[in-house]
C-alpha cells in the first residue's frame, strides 16, 4: 500500500513538473515575441533628444532611439565572459552623466576581444583610461535597453582598478563606486549606435533565444509528460496481469 502511494506521488510530481516547464516555455515564447514586436515598432519611430531619463517612466522609453547630451565619466567596466564569433571578450560599459538632469546612465559601448592574462587586465586595457572621452561635453545616440537582475556566483567585482573587470551588470555594485550614487539610473543601459564615436563592436542582439526555441523546448516537455503517462499505464497493466 505504501509503495503504491509513493508511486502515485512520484507520478503526480513528475507530470506536474513536466507540464509546468512546458507552459513556462510557452510563456517565455510569448514574451520573446512581444519584445521583438515592441523593438521593431519603437525602432521605426524618429530619433528624439532626451534630457530627463526617468521622467515619464522608463518602460515607455525601452528600445527607443534617443540623443543624449552630457559627459562620460572615466570609470569603465569590462563585463566578463561575453562570447562573440566563438571568441571570448568583454562588453565595455562606461557611465555617462546627462547634462541637464545630472542623471548617470550606463552606456554599453560594445564588445572587445580579450587578449593577455586576466591578471594583466589593467595593463592591457589601460588605453580605456587614457582615451580622453570624459574631457568634453558631447551628444551620443543609441537606444535604451532594459536590463534584468543578473545572478552570479561569488564576488561580482574582481578588483578595484580601472578599467574594472566585473562578472555582470549589477547596479547595486556599480553604485558603490559612483560618486553621485543617488543619480545612477538603474534597470537600463544605453546601447551606443554603430555610427557613434567611442564605441567598439556593436552588432547588438535584442533576444538571445528566439520564440521558436522556446516552443521547441515546450514541445519536448509536453512530449516527456505524454511519454511518462504512456509508460506508467503500460507498467500498471503489466503489474495487473502478473
Amino acid at each position: 500500500m505504501k509503495l503504491k502511494l509513493l508511486s502515485s506521488i512520484i507520478f503526480l510530481l513528475c507530470i506536474s513538473l513536466f507540464l509546468y516547464l512546458g507552459y513556462w516555455q510557452l510563456e517565455r515564447a510569448q514574451e520573446k515575441e512581444y519584445i521583438a514586436k515592441l523593438y521593431e515598432e519603437r525602432q521605426s519611430s524618429p530619433l528624439k533628444k532626451l534630457s530627463l531619463i526617468k521622467k515619464g517612466g522608463l518602460e515607455k522609453k525601452h528600445y527607443r532611439n534617443y540623443k543624449v547630451k552630457g559627459r562620460f565619466i572615466n570609470q569603465t567596466y569590462l563585463i566578463d565572459n561575453k562570447i562573440k564569433n566563438k571568441k571570448p571578450g568583454f562588453n565595455v560599459i562606461t557611465p555617462f552623466k546627462v547634462e541637464k538632469s545630472g542623471e548617470i546612465i550606463l552606456v554599453d559601448r560594445g564588445w572587445i576581444p580579450i587578449y593577455g592574462k586576466r591578471e594583466n587586465i589593467g595593463k592591457n586595457f589601460n588605453y580605456l583610461n587614457t582615451e580622453g572621452i570624459d574631457k568634453n561635453v558631447q551628444e551620443i545616440d543609441g537606444y535604451i535597453y532594459p536590463r534584468e537582475v543578473s545572478y552570479t556566483i561569488g564576488e561580482i567585482s574582481v578588483d578595484n582598478k580601472w578599467p574594472r573587470l566585473i562578472q555582470a551588470i549589477d547596479f547595486e555594485e556599480i553604485q558603490k563606486s559612483t560618486l553621485e550614487k543617488d543619480l545612477l539610473v538603474k534597470g537600463i543601459v544605453f546601447r551606443l549606435n554603430p555610427t557613434s564615436s567611442h564605441g567598439f563592436d556593436r552588432n547588438w542582439k535584442i533576444i538571445f533565444m528566439d520564440s521558436n526555441k522556446h516552443l521547441g523546448y515546450a514541445f519536448q516537455w509536453f512530449s516527456m509528460a505524454f511519454a511518462f503517462v504512456v509508460l506508467t499505464i503500460l507498467f500498471l497493466k503489466r503489474k495487473k496481469n502478473e
